[in-house]
């Protein structure tokens, strides 16, 4: 059956207005930007909504790189047609299913309720505590005393090193709805931020900030019945704010050995989120990280995504390679200054490498005109070593360009 899919990026800001009764949140240009991520997922026939208008050199180029013949619509299906389609979105909210029954289209949902308990914090929180995985002095707390006290007791590092650490609401993602904090004492902004929470009768979550060295998702699909599916592991790349920057899609037997601890506690989870009767797919992302004396540690619940994931997407794209080829699939600003399109900038780029890596440009140079503030391309090489190249000389090309465009 035919799917469409819905890139409802602002699916926690969603989950936040149904909690906290708040207004404003992501805007619609995040979900813009972002649509055509779904290529990971889609297949031939396939539909994308995005409700703005993109060249149709885009789509040439997307078919001629050897990616799916996508439809890219704007507007909804009739009524008949979305009755034999299959909707698909980044995850379900009440806003989203709504949205899909109002259009016509036949929804296979799992429960509202459980979606909202396994995303929030309170769930991944308790599942660290339950198998004694938290990180020393991260904690639970309900009011201002309770925050205070736990930030004082938080432990100490090394002698006159004050102790980082960063402060989450129940739902929060890719570096927002949290606040950082250093030291023994909660600067005005924390507390006011962690008021506003306190009176909508949210808790929040206090952890020491420490030194990542890598981090993971672990990809799963939740059935209705039977096992829990892993689907496999995606390397992240963040930069220093903790915010996405994209996923290295092919492992080799070594990283995913390194990693198997993690997937195993991973595999407990998917069970645990099925019992709180979730179906759908669920990403975890896992961290590996150095400890007050310098020991590698593991961190296998970093965070809970009953939703899709970049990770999740990112794997999609492993359909695409021959065999022994590896990729990766990175996001990087882009602004309107830089004065050339993306498309032609990156073709620049890849003709100056040493390497036979694809560079495949997987987001448009515009929409409704309009450059994104936000781009993607998938990187295939055919060597692992060729591939850490490809992506430094990239990153470094991005880095030049936005040196010299200020």
């Amino acid at each position: 059956m035919r799917r469409v899919f819905l890139g409802n990026f602002d699916f926690e800001h969603q989950l936040t207005r149904e909690v906290y009764a708040a207004t404003g949140g992501a805007t619609p240009a995040l979900n813009l930007n972002l649509a055509s991520c779904w290529l990971g997922m889609a297949a031939d026939g396939d539909q994308i909504y995005l409700p703005g208008s993109v060249s149709a050199d885009y789509i040439t180029h997307l078919q001629s790189a050897g990616l799916p013949k996508v439809e890219l619509i704007a507007d909804w299906p009739e009524r008949d047609a979305a009755a034999q389609m299959t909707f698909v979105p980044w995850g379900w909210s009440q806003a989203t299913a709504k949205l899909a029954q109002s259009q016509g289209f036949t929804v296979t949902a799992p429960d509202l309720a459980a979606v909202k308990t396994v995303n929030s914090r309170s769930f991944s929180f308790a599942c660290e505590s339950v198998w004694g995985l938290s990180l020393p002095g991260s904690c639970r707390v309900e009011s201002l005393t309770e925050l205070e006290a736990a930030v004082a007791e938080l432990p100490r590092g090394q002698e006159k090193v004050e102790t980082a650490w960063v402060l989450k609401a129940d739902f929060s993602m890719s570096a927002r709805e949290r606040m950082l904090g250093r030291g023994t004492l909660v600067a005005t902004q924390v507390r006011d931020w962690a008021q506003k929470r306190f009176a909508c009768q949210q808790p929040l979550f206090l952890e020491p900030w420490v030194q990542r060295t890598a981090e993971a998702g672990l990809q799963f699909e939740i059935p209705q019945q039977g096992e829990p599916e892993f689907v496999g592991l995606a390397l992240l790349r963040c930069d220093d704010r903790g915010q996405y920057r994209g996923s290295r899609i092919c492992v080799d037997a070594q990283t995913q050995e390194t990693w198997q601890p993690a997937i195993e506690v991973g595999q407990c989870v998917a069970e645990r989120v099925q019992h709180a009767a979730y179906f759908g797919p669920l990403g975890i992302d896992a961290m590996q990280y150095r400890d007050a004396r310098g020991e590698l540690q593991c961190r296998p619940i970093q965070d809970i995504n009953a939703r899709y994931t970049m990770g999740r997407l990112a794997l999609g794209f492993a359909r695409f390679l021959k065999p022994e080829q590896v990729a990766s699939w990175l996001h990087f600003p882009w602004k309107e200054s830089y004065g050339q399109p993306f498309s032609k900038w990156l073709k620049c780029v890849a003709d100056m490498q040493k390497s036979s890596t694809r560079f495949i440009a997987t987001s448009p140079d515009q929409i409704n005109g309009q450059a994104l503030r936000l781009v993607n391309v998938l990187l295939i090489s055919e060597t692992t070593e060729e591939l850490y190249q490809a992506e430094e000389t990239l990153m470094r090309a991005v880095s030049t360009l936005a040196e010299t465009a200020c």
